[in-house]
């Protein structure tokens, strides 16, 4: 069963669709809501207003609180609601702050208090960061970078989220799978695109200056056999960087670039916990899917007796990361 709240209304019996979405590389959880916002098609029933609270139920669990923020009416007396969970402020605040010896999640709360955007869970993240400092760049950037920097130094991996109206800060541990998708039970459809458009298997990096240019190769043999010859060129403009050091970029552009893209969409009756990060089990034979596989874009769609399901699947669990640079 469907439930909506606007304010202090509960516009339910007005509501046609409820999409509901997330995507790990995106700050907030958006909520479209579609309605019907007349009785004769000449008088509408409601005005909406811009930042009015929400909240979307199902089955009596609450799966989403946040504002609305666009408004689209029709002449047939249609209306579409696009409304965020409050992590939206964090991307439409920007700041220039300079923090020193602080967590990551100390950042976190600190941003998060000083633009009164409510707090929930958040997890010590152990590595003091000596200095950051961020010049004109979003509460969501600030965060996603002092992450990444702790990563780097500790090896823990967080993730940013907003649970009921309140943003959150936990550590990433390996999910644990808790759904099967499988044909003949619950798999409606299941798309698998791959491409070698984008590899590469061999990386040219030229360093140095015009006079003096240094240049390194690293290449993949057996790519190249399987695939054919495809190279990447850069030029990197730090004339400080060394030979090793010019090595160790083509290496890493390498590893980057030398890869099959694999595209996996998953259409299935709709379990309400299967969103961006988490992990679920796929089994269909015609397109070789039979493995764990990790959300990483969701799309829940609810009409009056039917929920379904719309997921971006990987191989891998992969978070946000924006490096530090001063």
């Amino acid at each position: 069963m469907i439930k909506v709240i606007y304010g202090q209304y509960d516009i339910s019996q007005l509501v046609t669709q409820v999409e509901w979405s997330g995507d790990t590389q995106q700050a907030a959880r958006t909520c479209t809501i579609t309605l019907s916002n007349t009785k004769d098609g000449i008088n509408k029933l409601l005005t909406f207003q811009h930042a009015a609270l929400v909240s979307f139920s199902y089955n009596n669990v609450k799966l989403f609180q946040g504002y609305v923020f666009g408004i689209n009416s029709k002449t047939g007396g249609e209306v579409v609601l696009t409304c965020y969970d409050s992590n939206i402020y964090l991307l439409k605040n920007s700041d220039t702050i300079k923090f020193v010896n602080k967590k990551a999640s100390e950042i976190v709360k600190h941003l998060a208090n000083l633009y009164k955007i409510p707090i929930g869970t958040i997890h010590d993240t152990g590595y003091v960061i000596p200095k950051h400092i961020f010049n004109e760049q979003t509460l969501y950037d600030m965060m996603v970078t002092a992450l990444t920097t702790t990563k780097k130094r500790n090896g823990r991996r967080f993730f940013i989220s907003n649970e009921l109206g309140k943003l959150t800060l936990r550590e990433r541990s390996k999910p644990a799978t808790r759904y099967v998708i499988e044909t003949g039970a619950n798999l409606i459809n299941a798309e698998v695109n791959s491409s070698i458009e984008d590899l590469r298997n061999r990386v040219k990096v030229i360093g140095g200056d015009d006079k003096k240019p240094i240049t390194v190769t690293v290449s993949d043999s057996s790519s190249m056999k399987k695939y054919g010859l495809m190279q990447h060129v850069e030029r990197n403009f730090d004339d400080k960087m060394t030979k090793a050091k010019l090595q160790s970029l083509a290496k890493s552009l390498l590893k980057q670039m030398n890869k099959v893209q694999t595209d996996i969409t998953i259409e299935a009756a709709g379990i309400t916990s299967a969103i961006a990060g988490a992990a679920i089990d796929v089994k269909n034979k015609l397109t070789g899917l039979s493995s764990t596989y990790y959300i990483s874009s969701d799309t829940h769609t609810f009409t009056p007796g039917v929920y379904t399901m719309t997921l971006q699947v990987s191989k891998d669990d992969i978070l946000p990361t924006m490096d530090y640079e001063e």
